[in-house]
């Protein structure tokens, strides 16, 4: 019974430990152009993305992805749009750093053992960001917090991040660049990192444009990819370019300015005040019984004179055409009928 007992706890506190729990702001119905994104602790340990695509140009909501127990709350309708089972997408490792009124970090989208995919986003005011780019906090060797270009300092660096296409149902790749911007008053350096097999080092080397030297880290890592802004061992940024203008309006910023977002439509944007699976369906079920309107006629009506008359004239003794007529009368009634 003692060591009953000692299993049984030991699972249980190791549950608690591996548990996924989702943040709060990210709860809920979002929606973009072709697809609905349901976030919900639908388990406490292994919670599953709902995914809604917006099939035949947005005429069908067809339910994508979910966790297998939503087919027994509300059975799945069974046609060529909807698979007979969705597909399971779990979401795990939700690394995210949240404020008063932003939440921003990754979660990794598991499809199999050997499928998956780290999802970056920036969510503030009801939307969804893929992009983001957060403040540069780790100046962290003696020499550079020392060094001359730190006493004077009225820069900042943000460091990018590898975005992605969204939350989808199969794998995606991952960008072979990314960006750290530095913003100088009016100016905004944009550096290019780009892929590398080297290893991550957390390395500060020189970025020198004419007469302005800034600081900036060597490697940038995200999505478990290490990307580079200098070739091999190299101190220095090569082939540095000039500065573009920094306007603040083009840029949304969290409330203590540690990240932002480029100002332009949000990946997704919340339901406000509704958040529970009937709501979900009720979407879904008032969606799919909309009917698209008839395609307008092929030939208009008009008032053309069609001379029935000499038509029929011309017909009567021809017992091939009488045959095909009475074949006709099956399937409605003729031009002629109509115009009575």
């Amino acid at each position: 019974m003692k060591k009953f007992i000692i299993v049984f706890s030991t699972l249980f506190f190791s549950s608690l430990l591996f548990s996924e729990i989702l943040p709060s702001k990210l709860l809920g119905i979002w929606e973009s152009k072709d697809r609905y994104i349901f976030f919900e602790q639908n388990d406490e340990e292994e919670p599953q993305l709902v995914l809604i695509l917006k099939t035949y140009y947005g005429w069908y909501l067809n339910r994508a992805a979910e966790p297998e127990d939503y087919s027994k709350k509300e059975a799945r309708v069974r046609n060529t749009a909807n698979a007979r089972n969705a597909e399971h997408v779990y979401i795990k490792n939700i690394n995210v750093t949240e404020t008063s009124k932003s939440l921003y970090g990754s979660l990794d989208l598991v499809y199999s053992n050997w499928q998956k995919n780290t999802i970056p986003f920036f969510l503030i005011d009801g939307s969804l960001f893929l992009s983001y780019f957060e403040k540069d906090k780790t100046f962290i060797s003696e020499n550079i917090e020392n060094s001359e270009i730190l006493q004077n300092k009225n820069w900042t660096f943000y460091r990018g991040i590898a975005p992605s296409k969204g939350f989808m149902i199969s794998p995606q790749s991952i960008p072979e660049n990314i960006t750290g911007y530095i913003i100088d008053g009016d100016k905004l350096y944009d550096v290019r990192y780009w892929q590398t097999d080297m290893d991550y080092y957390t390395d500060y080397i020189n970025f020198t444009y004419k007469d302005d030297v800034y600081i900036i880290p060597k490697h940038l890592r995200s999505c478990g990819t290490n990307y580079s802004c200098v070739s091999g061992r190299s101190k220095k940024v090569r082939n540095t370019v000039k500065p573009f203008e920094y306007k603040a309006e083009n840029y949304i910023y969290n409330d203590d300015a540690s990240a932002f977002t480029k100002n332009e439509e949000p990946y997704l944007k919340q339901l406000a005040d509704q958040n529970t699976f009937e709501e979900l369906i009720k979407i879904i079920k008032e969606a799919n019984s909309r009917r698209k309107p008839d395609p307008p006629a092929l030939f208009p009506e008009s008032d053309l004179d069609w001379h029935w008359e000499m038509i029929d004239l011309l017909e009567k003794d021809n017992h091939l055409i009488q045959a095909v007529r009475e074949r006709q009368k099956a399937f409605g009634p003729r031009g002629k009928d109509l115009n009575k």
